[in-house]
């Protein structure tokens, strides 16, 4: 076998016990999935005609992690009830969070909870244990994995709770697999320690204290170089607009030209309120003065209306902006405006943008945080989100973010407006449609 696991002391110990209620709480990459796949997997073959059940809350996650693992690890496939038989009659059902209340009558001989820690309290885990009471087998278990995540319900029920020997607790961090993952992978953690210390801590460190959920996106000397930059700018331009939703929104623009060291911001501007026709208004007196390239507009909300008066007045190359749309790459970001700001925030990195000093806009980039979702996916903090703990909706850092869509995909801008790849007919791959798409310049 090609890069074969060797169990680790930690997973052995999980995968051996037979206490009542054991857990694997551990840091990203410690294969906790694997190890409570082959534990249930293991207790079915061993105790024929056993009932298991694993359970996720959300289905999606249900459907596009569990499953696919199970169906991975052992060669197997799940039917269309979200059920694998073994041949000794023993049954694994798969189950999430919403479907639990049609299982009141089942007699479970073993249960499994991944992620635990998504669910929001006990409740789930309580509803489980009263339903192993299968017999067939010498003893019964309740198994969850999780990880860390503050001082929660497992914390309380698992790691403080010294007085009962049926909580047996499982820890691990990242760097206790080790030797099972590639270098490339533990690299790059180690530089996630200064890049995300909040992810890192929680996730890799495997630590149960009271973090904060999520990192800081772009720092403030990053802004304040971009702000000092000095490019020279003659190339293609992009306008971006957010539209307000809310009453306490700006609608706010944003010019972008291409510049001999990066980007340009060469125009920015907002108003306060949701008047679409003063917005699309606004959009084509930009256009007109500015003889601009791309146009990218916030789509959700009042946002289509502007971009359908757009359309009516005939305007060329419009990307509606939906920020709740797919990622490109699905594996590291979690929705397209998580994609947009990592590329932001990669172009602030490298230097190669120059911002307009505003303080509104600058408050708004240096506000902005972001954490992991289970799959470790990069996510930035939702407007709800930010609203919750204090913090005003981004519009001005939504607006430069947005651009991203366009110049992060096309690639090789040319120095001159209208022309790229030297020629007047030009494709390139706009993030937001995800397939390729063709402009002629008609002007």
């Amino acid at each position: 076998m090609e890069n074969p696991i060797i169990a680790e002391p930690f997973q052995l110990e999980f995968l051996n016990s037979e206490h009542r209620y054991p857990a694997l709480v551990a840091g990203i990459g410690t294969g906790k999935t694997m190890f409570m796949l082959l534990k249930i997997y293991n207790f079915c073959l061993k105790y024929p005609k056993s009932l298991a059940l694993i359970v996720r809350k959300e289905f999606t996650d249900l459907r596009d992690s569990t499953l696919k693992d199970f169906e991975f690890y052992f060669n197997a496939t799940v039917d269309s009830n979200k059920e694998y038989k073994l041949q000794n009659g023993s049954i694994i059902m798969f189950r999430h969070g919403a479907e639990l209340n049609v299982l009141k009558n089942v007699n479970l001989s073993i249960f499994g909870m991944e992620q635990a820690e998504e669910f929001e309290n006990e409740e789930t885990f309580t509803f489980l244990r009263d339903r192993i009471r299968r017999k067939g087998s010498p003893y019964r278990q309740g198994i969850i994995i999780a990880n860390a995540h503050g001082h929660n319900w497992i914390w309380r029920m698992w790691i403080n709770n010294p007085s009962s020997n049926k909580y047996h607790i499982i820890q691990a961090n990242t760097f206790d697999n080790q030797d099972n993952l590639p270098e490339d992978f533990i690299s790059d953690l180690q530089s996630m320690e200064k890049e995300a210390p909040a992810h890192y801590q929680r996730y890799v460190k495997n630590s149960h204290e009271d973090l904060e959920d999520a990192d800081l996106l772009i720092s403030y000397n990053l802004i304040e170089k971009a702000e000092k930059n000095s490019f020279f700018a003659e190339g293609a331009k992009i306008l971006s607009c957010d539209v307000a939703r809310f009453g306490d929104c700006k609608t706010v623009f944003t010019i972008l030209q291409k510049a001999n060291m990066g980007w340009k911001q060469i125009y920015l501007s907002a108003f306060c309120g949701q008047d679409t026709v003063r917005t699309h208004g606004e959009i084509i007196d930009l256009m007109r003065r500015y003889n601009t390239d791309f146009h990218v507009v916030d789509d959700i909300g009042v946002g289509g209306g502007v971009v359908d008066n757009l359309r009516a007045s005939q305007v060329e190359r419009i990307f509606p902006f939906k920020s709740g749309s797919n990622a490109i790459n699905t594996e590291e970001f979690f929705h397209l405006r998580d994609e947009c700001y990592w590329a932001l925030r990669e172009l602030l990195n490298k230097g190669e943008l120059q911002l307009i000093h505003n303080d509104e806009q600058t408050s708004q980039l240096t506000s902005l945080k972001f954490k992991y979702d289970t799959k470790a996916r990069k996510k930035i903090l939702s407007k709800d989100e930010m609203r919750q703990i204090g913090l005003k909706s981004p519009d001005y850092a939504d607006a430069l973010m947005m651009c991203m869509v366009v110049l992060h995909q096309a690639q090789n801008f040319s120095a001159k407006p209208y022309v790229l790849y030297g020629k007047r007919n030009y494709s390139y791959y706009p993030m937001s449609y995800g397939r390729k798409l063709e402009y002629t310049h008609t002007h």
